[in-house]
């Protein structure tokens, strides 16, 4: 019986470990030598990649970390710091949510990038990635290293002045920048270091006036903005 019972915990635990992968990319599963692997911290909540909202991405099991698998090329994966502390010796439970970073990755098949970041050693130093996270994109095979991009606060104005994409049916799938799911070939660094600007939520248009100009127009501003002015509206937009 307890052999058994130790089979039983090993099959569950080696397919707990498989689905610690997650296939972003259409088609039959490739080799990992054909894949890009980027490695997301369990503390980091994916917002979108490429513009696209991808639930999957945020699939783990217990505290483990996501591996996302994709076509190799260049990415832009936003993402934020979401973790829970105890408080009052245990009695009640804070969610600290830090403000988004933008991850840029170019990666080739069969490399592993990995998403870090300075881990807090308690709930005020986590409080401190809402208005400052300092986060960065590590090459494991070359070793270098990419600072990320500072995004807009968790903030519920915010949120829903410049929230995610408005994809009309879930994503499963991504392709590298400036490629289509059927035919991708990888691009240049560069591409990837333009900052893609969110596209305005559902929660947004409830919000905002019903005035698709409106929304075009926000949206072509903030394109137009520098990084320095985009850092000043979102303060503004917090008052």
């Amino acid at each position: 019986m307890r052999s058994l019972f130790a089979l039983a915990a090993a099959c569950l635990l080696s397919a707990c470990a498989q689905q610690s992968h997650v296939q972003l990319y259409p088609g039959s599963p490739l080799s990992a030598g054909q894949v890009l692997t980027v490695v997301v911290p369990n503390e980091l909540e994916v917002q979108t990649i490429n513009g696209q909202q991808l639930p999957a991405a945020n699939w783990s099991f217990g505290t483990a970390d996501k591996r996302l698998e994709l076509q190799p090329g260049a990415y832009q994966v936003s993402a934020f710091y979401k973790n829970g502390f105890d408080i009052d010796g245990g009695i009640n439970h804070e969610v600290v949510r830090g403000r988004s970073v933008i991850f840029t990755i170019d990666g080739q098949g069969g490399e592993l990038w990995e998403l870090d970041f300075d881990r807090p050693q308690g709930l005020q130093e986590a409080k401190d990635f809402e208005n400052e996270f300092n986060a960065w994109a590590v090459n494991t095979r070359t070793g270098e290293r990419y600072a990320a991009i500072a995004g807009q606060r968790n903030t519920s104005l915010v949120n829903n002045l410049l929230g995610g994409s408005t994809a009309v049916a879930e994503q499963t799938t991504v392709a590298p920048l400036g490629a289509t799911p059927a035919n991708a070939p990888a691009v240049h660094t560069a591409r990837a270091q333009q900052v893609i600007a969110p596209m305005p939520s559902a929660a947004a248009r409830e919000t905002l006036p019903h005035n698709d100009a409106t929304l075009t127009t926000l949206q072509q501003m903030w394109q137009l903005l520098s990084e320095d002015s985009r850092a000043t509206f979102l303060e503004w937009a917090q008052q």
